[in-house]
């Protein structure tokens, strides 16, 4: 665009020249009519396409009259057949992802029919929808790019007025349209992030509303109800100041396998908090660090297994983005409570007191940290400087946020290979099939397209779709909206990955067990987690329709070969090898669910700017008692650009376009036609994860802050996202 054609926009809407005074009556008018304070889907474009996440159901024949192999006479040679087909199509990955086994031909039938929410048989079928119907062709899913035009229209004045940065948007903003996604849930590629980064302007936003990428609805807006359900802000939104949004995510995690959280049994020679420390922070004045950790009452968050990660090399195009591996001490008071935010560390290594630990931190204040692999941090309390704190605590609040997304996609990876397995041994006369095919569905394909799916390639057809692994959906994302590159990202996940155990996660925690988190009032992630009983009674129903004894179990060759793959040849760690009984089959599948279910949660707080974003805009150790600014607190947050791409982007990743969506519980139109004996167990289950939903929603109405990440009706019923 020309500075004519800039010059013809600017006089369109009154927009005063770059060079004239902010406080003219131009910029007044102008104001009125861009800068509105919510959206009321009539300016720009009228919100955008009608896709995004939630996407339609297609049709697959009904299930067979399913069997256990030892009793089928009638059609033992098909379903031979179609295992000895699987088995050619169906294989295990070891050399595309170093590290980690993997899906070898996600262009396989058996992938792409569990790619999408298939119904079979009419949709009249019996199965309860807890009031949403995924096949609703009305629905689009969560509007995506919806956010990014209410952003634009509430902040277009201070985006237009840059010249670069009015030129990017009139040539971009068909790009941003003809790149969207394909009407494909999780087809989502770079294109709808790429245009943001390139259209917005890419200086650190000037206030706190500038890093609020939510929508903000007018009630005038012509699907107000609807809208407004499907942004919904974190629910400390309005107190993300508090301290105790620190402590609140500790025990509120945003992933359902965080556990960087552990009593502080005894004091680190790499983070020398002091009782002068503990002191000073208000409500601990006449407490003791020594006697607070004798009582239990003292927990740390330690990321030092990010240490090598959060020095590694990072990628060019990150703005100035780092993550630290910092500690963080955090205290119940001695007459109990909440967890209170004591102290923070941004990295391993203190600063010492010597003469040339001074000498050192002088020139750190000065050049920075640059490339150093030990780079030195003071301890900061709420007692210090309070942007100093602030700051402070979005390095830890950060390293969170990115912790979580390595949580998430080292749990798709975990589970990758349990698919392969299944589809090489388990064929749709199994009954194991109707029951575990939809907790399985989009696994193997999202698996690839966060890893392996790059920019505008299509799988479909591609003689070898595993490209490379570090241009993926997700792993190419990480490379422009984080401080680590796409290469450290996919480490770490790799890392993360062997840290799973198959039973020992799948295992719900007993805090009362232990003396320190027994003294907590309360502790959402465990306290709110009561599915495993409710999913082990559904599979134990389901499977003794089936199974009527032990031999049974021992005799079906088909699911002892699944089983022994799974161990073997995808490597699963901690996965048995085979069953002997009903109850440890039952005991294995209700694990399967958990973990495809409930154990791949993900909140939205990568998606909060104001603390979880994965980039920490800083490259010069804290103060304690430097008088820093609000400004100073603004830099260490990410770029407007940055920010709306991340927040825009992450949405693909965290909530459901409304509650029980393919939430826990719900199974496609005619899932169970082939055995109605089924529907009964079904109902029961239903019934029982409505009731926790509700009790759930009543206990977060008391808290101070809700937490949904427990809450069935907002657990996917598989990693489909």
């Amino acid at each position: 665009m020309s500075d004519d054609k800039i010059a013809e926009l600017r006089a369109l809407i009154n927009a005063p020249s770059p060079e004239s005074d902010s406080s003219t009556s131009n910029l007044t008018r102008s104001a009125r009519f861009f800068n509105k304070q919510c959206y009321d889907g009539t300016d720009f474009v009228q919100g955008g396409p009608e896709v995004g996440l939630g996407g339609n159901e297609k049709w697959l024949a009904p299930y067979p009259m399913v069997s256990l192999p030892q009793y089928d006479s009638v059609t033992l040679s098909e379903r031979q057949q179609a295992l000895e087909q699987a088995k050619i199509d169906n294989f295990f990955e070891y050399a595309k992802l170093p590290g980690a086994v993997i899906h070898g031909n996600v262009t396989t039938t058996d992938v792409q029919d569990a790619n999408e929410w298939r119904y079979r048989g009419g949709l009249e079928e019996a199965e309860y929808n807890f009031g949403v119907n995924d096949a609703d062709p009305d629905f689009a899913g969560v509007r995506l790019f919806e956010g990014t035009i209410a952003y634009l229209e509430k902040n277009f004045l201070t985006i237009v007025l840059s010249p670069d940065i009015a030129a990017k948007f009139i040539n971009l903003l068909t790009v941003i349209y003809s790149s969207l996604a394909d009407n494909r849930p999780g087809r989502i590629t770079f294109e709808i992030m790429d245009p943001i980064l390139l259209t917005f302007p890419s200086r650190k936003c000037n206030n706190v509303d500038e890093l609020d990428f939510y929508p903000d609805f007018c009630t005038t807006h012509p699907q107000y109800e609807q809208r407004i359900n499907q942004w919904p802000k974190a629910s400390y939104d309005n107190d993300f100041r508090s301290d105790d949004v620190v402590g609140w995510l500790m025990t509120a995690a945003p992933t359902p396998v965080f556990n960087y959280l552990k009593p502080y049994t005894q004091h680190q020679r790499n983070f020398p908090v002091t009782n002068k420390h503990f002191k000073r922070v208000a409500g601990f004045e006449s407490d003791d660090l020594d006697q607070a950790m004798a009582e239990d009452r003292l927990f740390i968050l330690d990321f030092k297994d990010f240490h090598d990660e959060t020095v590694a090399p990072r990628n060019w195009d990150n703005s100035g983005a780092r993550l630290h591996a910092g500690i963080a001490l955090f205290a119940i008071p001695s007459n109990g409570g909440t967890l209170k935010t004591i102290a923070i560390q941004p990295t391993q290594t203190p600063i010492g007191h010597s003469f040339w630990d001074n000498y050192n931190w002088f020139f750190l204040n000065i050049f920075g940290y640059g490339n150093q692999k030990s780079p030195a941090s003071r301890i900061i309390t709420p007692a210090d400087n309070y942007w100093a704190w602030q700051m402070a605590k979005n390095c830890i609040t950060t390293m969170t946020s990115m912790a979580a997304v390595v949580d998430h996609l080292s749990t798709h990876v975990y589970l990758g290979p349990i698919p392969v397995a299944y589809f090489r041994n388990i064929p749709n006369h199994h009954p194991l099939r109707p029951l575990l095919d939809t907790h399985l569905m989009a696994l193997v394909t999202n698996n690839h397209t966060g890893i392996f799916e790059e920019v505008g390639v299509q799988v479909i057809g591609e003689a070898d779709p595993y490209g490379n692994p570090y241009n993926g959906l997700l792993t190419g994302a990480i490379q422009r909206l984080s401080g680590f590159s796409s290469t450290t990202f996919l480490n770490a996940t790799v890392r993360r990955k062997n840290h799973y155990h198959f039973f020992e996660h799948s295992t719900p925690f007993d805090r009362m067990e232990d003396p320190a988190f027994s003294q907590l009032d309360d502790y959402p992630q465990h306290d709110d987690n009561r599915l495993m009983p409710i999913i082990h009674e559904w599979v134990d129903g389901y499977l003794r329709l089936y199974y009527h004894s032990d031999q049974d179990v021992r005799d079906d060759n088909e699911v002892q070969a699944f089983l022994y793959e799974t161990t073997h040849e995808g490597r699963v760690r901690g996965f048995p090898d085979n069953a002997d009984s009903i109850e440890e089959l039952v005991d294995i599948v209700a694990r399967i669910v958990y973990w495809m279910s409930v154990n791949h949660g993900f909140t939205s707080l990568a998606s909060f700017m104001k603390l979880g974003a994965l980039g920490f805009y800083r490259g010069h150790p804290i103060e304690p008692t430097h008088p820093y600014s609000e400004r100073d607190w603004l830099n260490v947050c990410p770029p407007m650009n940055v920010g709306a791409g991340l927040f825009f982007f992450s949405r693909i990743f965290t909530d459901l376009p409304e509650d029980w969506h393919r939430s826990l519980g719900k199974y496609p139109k005619g899932q169970f036609k082939h055995d109605y004996n089924v529907y009964p167990l079904l109902d029961v289950f239903q019934s029982q994860l409505q009731d926790l939903d509700d009790e759930i929603r009543a206990k977060n109405s008391e808290r101070r802050w809700s937490y949904d990440l427990r809450m069935p009706s907002t657990i996917t019923v598989s990693p489909w996202n």
